[in-house]
């Protein structure tokens, strides 16, 4: 799951970081942030399925990301929901990136020191 999940998202973000050198629109379509949206529910489900609860939660922080990414993409030019839901994909973004780092940290520090972070 995590090879099928990080390569579909690996490509997906090499092609938004591509779009914004080209100077082209880096908004996702809705189709896109819904089939995200349901590849992180996969995630989400296989990985509480296997009792891996941590990378569990990096895929409610992405279907977090992606739900709010599907508003936003309805309606850009609404000025308060728009703008409500490009809050919460800032939110959910930074959330996501503060895990991953938390997480990078603890496997590291675990698997190379023996420590004991909590996960």
């Amino acid at each position: 799951m995590a090879a099928l999940a990080f390569t579909a998202f690996g490509v997906h973000w090499f092609a938004l970081g591509w779009n914004r050198i080209q100077n082209s629109d880096v908004r996702l379509n809705v189709g896109m942030s819904f089939a995200f949206t349901v590849l992180s529910i996969l995630g989400i489900i296989v990985f509480f399925s296997v009792h891996d609860n941590p990378v569990g939660g990096v895929f409610i922080s992405l279907a977090g990301v992606y739900a709010t990414e599907f508003f936003a993409s309805m309606m850009p030019d609404h000025p308060r929901m728009g703008r409500l839901a490009m809050c919460g994909t800032g939110i959910f973004r930074i959330g996501t990136g503060l895990w991953l780092m938390y997480l990078t940290f603890a496997v590291a520090l675990n698997f190379i020191l023996n420590y004991n972070l909590p996960l």
